[in-house]
């Protein structure tokens, strides 16, 4: 059922997730920064801590997050498995709080937050 889920989840984002924006649909921050417009996705412009606070404005009941490694050129990592981090009557949380409970380590990350059927994509460091 878990993975039935995950699937569903990832399903969700993906297709959106990856694809470049010119604006975020609504407002992303990560360890009290909040992220910028960039080309092709919005960034969070200084490292963050493994345990940074998520704040998401949104009114949606249930804001839906994937956060995958990526290599210095920002494409994904072969073989690495996205985290996945659920927002389910709030909106903040901390990105330590995946969903197999796994901390993310260091490196550089894309997080796809998926609310409002809008999809931001947000490239980030953990320290």
């Amino acid at each position: 059922m878990k993975r039935l889920l995950l699937f569903l989840i990832m399903s969700a984002a993906f297709p959106h997730g990856l694809s470049a924006s010119d604006s975020l649909p609504f407002p992303v921050s990560l360890g009290g920064e909040a992220a910028k417009d960039g080309t092709p996705f919005a960034k969070i412009a200084n490292p963050v801590a493994a345990d940074a606070e998520l704040a998401v404005k949104s009114k949606s009941d249930m804001i839906i997050v994937n956060v995958n490694r990526v290599t210095a050129k920002n494409e994904p990592v072969p073989g690495s498995t996205p985290a996945v981090i659920l927002l389910q009557g709030k909106t903040k949380t901390n990105i330590d709080k995946t969903m197999d409970g796994k901390k993310l380590p260091a490196g550089n990350y894309i997080m796809s937050v998926v609310s409002e059927g809008k999809t931001a994509s947000i490239l980030f460091t953990i320290k």
